[in-house]
């Protein structure tokens, strides 16, 4: 009987909070919403309201660990919330967290169209603009009635130029690079040819040299022993 008690006492404290998020009362849910998240068996959306509502009060941090969070409880909907767990990183201007966010919600159910959408923008901030194209792509299969369809086919359209240029832009930077690393080692190699060289020229002169002196030696020796 105090088990049932309780149960019902978190569930009062879940559809006050959900009364008071749905109210656009963020600040006065979270406490409620706070308790009910920490009952066993509690409805799993709390997680999502109570995240939404640490975001909408600022406290993102506290958002984006109760997102986390809700993932790990049973009958969750992973899909939401990893979703919203991006959108609080997009917010922050922090892309990558949000792209990997973006790709755990589309992981829980690939049907889930504004992971795509969402991923595809992140990528855009990412300068990832062929993933970025693949994923506006795949949103439009997904939802070919959206009202965005005309804006997203044309921002596709500026981004394969986008691409273009920069894959133009990459295979020319390689090409040089393969240059200078050719020219390096050219001039590497001649360097070694003219030290070669020179040390071969040093070892002739020196060869002479020793030779030279050696025979005026013995001439002397010669002429000194014929006039005596």
């Amino acid at each position: 009987m105090l088990a049932l008690g309780l149960q019902a006492f978190s569930l009062d404290f879940f559809a006050e909070g959900e009364r008071l998020f749905r109210e656009n009362k963020p600040a006065e849910a979270i406490p409620l919403l706070y308790q009910a998240s920490l009952a066993a068996g509690t409805d799993p959306r709390v997680f999502t309201y109570l995240g939404l509502c640490y975001q909408q009060t600022g406290k993102l941090p506290d958002a984006i660990s109760t997102f986390m969070k809700g993932t790990s409880a049973p009958n969750a909907d992973r899909k939401v919330l990893f979703f919203d767990a991006g959108n609080v990183y997009f917010a922050q201007g922090s892309f990558s967290e949000a792209e990997a966010m973006y790709s755990k919600s589309i992981g829980a159910e690939s049907s889930y169209s504004p992971a795509w959408l969402n991923r595809a923008n992140a990528r855009v901030q990412l300068k990832n603009f062929g993933g970025a194209i693949e994923d506006y792509n795949m949103y439009l299969m997904l939802d070919p009635a959206t009202w965005q369809k005309d804006s997203i086919r044309q921002l596709v359209s500026l981004l394969q130029g986008e691409k273009t240029a920069a894959d133009d832009a990459a295979a020319k930077a390689t090409a040089e690079k393969a240059a200078a690393e050719a020219e390096k080692a050219a001039a590497a190699d001649r360097y070694k040819k003219l030290l070669d060289e020179v040390n071969s020229s040093l070892q002739s002169v020196d060869g002479a040299s020793t030779s030279s002196a050696g025979s005026e030696d013995v001439m002397n020796y010669n002429e000194e022993g014929q006039l005596e």
